[in-house]
């Protein structure tokens, strides 16, 4: 491990800080996802730079001279951190190029980032697992480049002329909670203390409820590194449209801004479709039963039936056994 991290760090220029916390994260990133996906986590971790910024450093300019562009860049005033996958054609070919940008500027004044504060690490794990989930799982499908971020979907039309052009973001809100999850338990397991879900509180919670069904962690897990959509045929359509757009209306209401719900109407409005969304969530988490649950009612009720069955037989064999005692006494 020493040795890989030792590459990465002659390769994009890391600090001994952030050096020594790849050592310790990765090994707990393969324990948590699968000896399996080992190489995925290596391969995206190899191919993507984890960028703190400068201290001088505006943010629109690095990543324009980074990715060879000249884009207008939305950079959260508040948010510490950012996965991006730059998605281009050259020569015909579409290619990505990813980044975890980090965020130390706020407000004009420069924070360094604390490799010991539980928050700041909680955000760049956060972007990691993006990254992991994210790596290898771009496709051309009809017509139209499709980007996979574990459940996240994001479609991109393009041309020589037009170039890649984002057309919509799908399942981002269900994929953000789950991350969040994922991300407070692998922080909990690297630092044996007790890790919340932090960035989508509610969404968060509502998460960590779905998981406990182990069926569905599975099958979701699977889905999140295929970049498919297996997830849904097993849970069913309507049943899957139900989570991804309540899970949205959670994750989504992070992003309200004061003046959205600047009157007590609003507010209220505001506070009922979210309880509404989590309701929804809950009643799906709390009648939910798994196939292999409901295989084993349906055979419960098959040897109930044929328990039923012997019960009855051996009722009618004990009546015709009195009745032919009592023909035998009447004559």
């Amino acid at each position: 491990m020493e040795e890989y991290v030792a590459g990465l760090k002659n390769k994009f220029g890391y600090s001994d800080e952030l050096s020594n916390f790849l050592n310790q994260l990765i090994p707990n990133l393969i324990k948590y996802y699968g000896e399996e996906y080992k190489d995925i986590i290596f391969s995206a971790l190899s191919n993507c730079e984890i960028h703190f910024q400068d201290k001088e450093e505006d943010p629109k300019t690095f990543l324009n001279s980074y990715f060879d562009s000249n884009k207008e860049w939305e950079m959260p005033d508040l948010g510490g951190a950012f996965y991006h996958n730059e998605i281009k054609l050259k020569d015909n070919q579409v290619i990505a190029k990813p980044i975890i940008y980090l965020k130390r500027v706020y407000f004009g004044m420069y924070k360094p980032f604390d490799f010991n504060d539980d928050k700041q690490v909680n955000t760049l794990i956060h972007e990691i697992c993006h990254l992991i989930k994210g790596y290898g799982k771009i496709k051309i499908e009809n017509g139209k480049i499709i980007d996979s971020t574990g459940l996240m979907r994001d479609t991109y039309s393009y041309s020589q002329e037009t170039g890649v052009v984002e057309e919509k973001n799908d399942m981002v809100g269900i994929e953000e909670a789950l991350n969040d999850v994922e991300t407070a338990q692998i922080l909990e397991m690297m630092t044996g203390r007790k890790q919340e879900v932090a960035g989508y509180k509610a969404a968060g919670y509502s998460a960590t409820r779905l998981l406990q069904h182990s069926d569905i962690a599975k099958v979701i897990r699977i889905s999140q590194f295929r970049g498919d959509d297996s997830w849904i045929q097993y849970l069913g359509e309507e049943q899957s449209k139900k989570l991804i757009e309540n899970f949205d209306v959670l994750v989504n209401a992070m992003y309200v801004s004061f003046k959205d719900i600047n009157t007590k109407e609003k507010r209220e409005a505001f506070y009922q479709k979210m309880g509404l969304a989590q309701d929804v969530i809950d009643d799906f988490v709390d009648n939910y039963c798994s196939k292999e649950d409901l295989e084993a009612f349906i055979q419960s009720l098959a040897a109930a039936d044929k328990k039923t069955i012997e019960i009855i037989q051996q009722m009618s064999v004990v009546n015709q056994n009195c009745e032919e005692v009592f023909s035998s006494i009447m004559r």
